[in-house]
């Protein structure tokens, strides 16, 4: 059947009718997604509006869409900069093309020419970033790709910095913090002395005992004027006790040495020091503190108050106790020690046979101190305290017929301080006076130190100086007696775990009365003790001192070296 021809000038007309119903079609499919114009403003972006979503799902054109769609529902980010700018999307290609003033055929597909609705399977998304020419690339070389295609799922960004969540202050907190790596984590820490004494425990008290066996060999055996070489055996036992109470605290320092002879000159020096504390916390501003001591050794051969020409030296025995309460209100601190002290001397053995007795030399100190301080600060707490003692004889003259019995006051300002494992302990200095009873007998007055202090500059290394006055009686006729001032400073320092290097500076002070005027004495001393393991070491030392007197059987020089082996639990 013949058909009839199209008049002519309608065919331009039609197909320009058609071509503007493609492009008004295609226009709100672009609107039904959600694409609006590229050329948006940065100011704009941001989370989608609760509107243009309703807008977007109220269009009929998205409908059906909506009800045969079988992908899983489309991500919505919290913001425009979630999208990749790689995203194969044929949507957003479609949208570039005509953006960009493109033949309107590329990126459409055959449904949107003929009128048929655009199914927008892919994403709907906000504002789409700006340009990025790969996309447009890829719009000119996928016409054969179906716009009704969904975007793949691993295009999408699923963590952005816009979907982090914020905190407080307005700043991004990220999804999962940083973690540690495995292998710090999995690797043990290293313990702080792995060659420190393990203990043993004895209920609640955890004890660590020691035991030193070596060889000594010295120039001057007796460290006197007249000492000579020899070679010494020497033994010490060590045993350090504390509890671990959760409340109140009890202390235990003992050590014990033996020094005989193997050859050259004899000798016998036995050693003993034992020393106990006791403290009661009675609420938080109440402590009570107590301790107990006792101390043997053989008097020095320097003392100018020995028994001259004496074969062997007295033993000279030592008992002391201490009782003290201490209160704090608000920053001012006080409290008031007791302190009792006991001296007992045995028999001197001559060289030509025979003892002489000591008894008339065994007294008794007793004293009361009182203190009071303000806490400057956590650390510092400074304080004045004020001492009555009285020094009480067994006999109450001597063999000479003088009545040695004193009375001492002494008053000092020191300060606490207590800076953690850093710098601890405390220290005083002041003056004191002991008024003896005999008339014929002059007074004894002069400097008054003491100190105990604790001090580690950095890990590894601890310092420790210590400080004592002590007035000594005379014995001789017309002599009152002396002061005596010790100094002790002990630094330790771990070279490597199972290597110690230890030295000692030991000073003496003698202040005589009897117008010998005064002694000096120093002794300094260098060692190493190196541990095989926890329990087992060996340790050497060399140590040099003397005397300066105005008295020539005062003075004495000596040198001795030490090598033995030492045992800990």
């Amino acid at each position: 059947m013949h058909q009839a021809a199209t008049p002519p000038g309608t065919e331009p007309c039609i197909a320009r009718k058609r071509r503007l119903a493609g492009l008004l079609l295609a226009g709100i499919a672009i609107g039904a997604v959600g694409i609006p114009a590229r050329a948006q403003d940065v100011s704009l972006r941001g989370s989608v509006q609760e509107d243009i979503l309703g807008t977007s799902a109220a269009t009929p054109l998205s409908a059906p869409s909506q009800q045969r769609r079988s992908a899983p529902p489309a991500y919505e980010p919290a913001s425009s900069g979630a999208l990749s700018e790689d995203n194969d999307d044929t949507d957003t290609e479609g949208g570039d093309a005509f953006t960009e003033g493109e033949d309107d055929s590329i990126g459409l597909s055959n449904d949107t020419l003929e009128g048929r609705p655009i199914e927008p399977e892919g994403l709907s998304s906000p504002p789409i970033p700006a340009e990025n020419p790969a996309r447009r690339a890829t719009a000119r070389t996928s016409d054969e790709t179906d716009v009704n295609q969904s975007a793949p799922a691993d295009y999408l960004r699923t963590g952005t910095v816009n979907s982090e969540e914020e905190n407080d202050t307005g700043r991004v907190m990220p999804e999962n913090e940083r973690q540690a790596p495995i292998e710090n984590r999995s690797r043990p820490q290293p313990e702080e002395d792995s060659f420190a004494p393990v203990g043993l425990r004895a209920g609640s008290f955890l004890l660590r005992p020691s035991l030193d066996q070596g060889i000594r060999g010295t120039s001057n055996a007796d460290n006197s004027a007249t000492g000579s070489s020899a070679m010494l055996s020497e033994t010490t036992l060590r045993l350090n006790a504390q509890s671990d109470w959760s409340r109140h605290q009890a202390t235990l320092d003992a050590s014990g040495s033996w020094a005989r002879t193997i050859s050259g000159q004899d000798v016998s020096e036995p050693r003993l020091d034992i020393e106990g504390g006791l403290r009661l916390d009675l609420g938080d501003q109440t402590t009570v503190k107590s301790s107990a001591g006792y101390h043997l050794r053989r008097e020095s051969a320097n003392n100018p108050y020995g028994v001259p020409g004496a074969l062997k030296r007295p033993i000279v025995q030592t008992l002391n106790g201490s009782l003290g309460v201490e209160r704090e209100v608000g920053l001012l601190f006080g409290g008031v020690t007791g302190r009792v002290e006991r001296s007992v001397y045995g028999d001197a053995e001559l060289s030509t046979g025979g003892e002489v007795s000591q008894k008339d030399r065994d007294n008794t100190f007793v004293s009361v101190t009182l203190r009071g301080g303000y806490q400057l600060s956590a650390a510092i707490r400074p304080f004045t305290e004020i001492e009555a003692g009285k020094r009480i004889y067994d006999e109450r003259q001597d063999s000479n017929g003088y009545e040695r019995g004193a009375t001492q006051l002494a008053a000092r300002a020191g300060a606490l301080v207590d800076m953690g494992e850093k710098l601890n302990g405390e220290f005083a200095l002041g003056y004191l006076r002991e008024n003896i009873e005999d008339e014929r007998l002059r007074d004894i007055g002069g400097l008054s130190l003491n100190a105990a202090m604790n001090w580690s500059p950095e890990r590894g290394t601890d310092v420790r100086l210590a400080a004592q006055t002590i007035v000594e009686g005379g014995t001789a006729p017309g002599e009152s007696g002396s002061i005596l001032y010790l100094a002790n400073l002990d630094l330790k320092r771990l070279i490597r775990a199972n290597l110690t290097l230890d030295a000692g500076l030991d000073v003496t002070v003698r202040d005589n009365r009897d117008g010998s005027g005064t002694d000096y004495g120093l002794g300094a001393e260098l060692g190493a003790t190196y541990w095989f393991n926890r329990f087992v070491g060996v340790n050497g030392s060399y140590r040099h001192e003397f005397m300066k007197s105005d008295v020539a059987s005062r003075e004495y020089t000596s040198n001795s070296v030490y090598l033995g082996v030492k045992l800990q639990r």
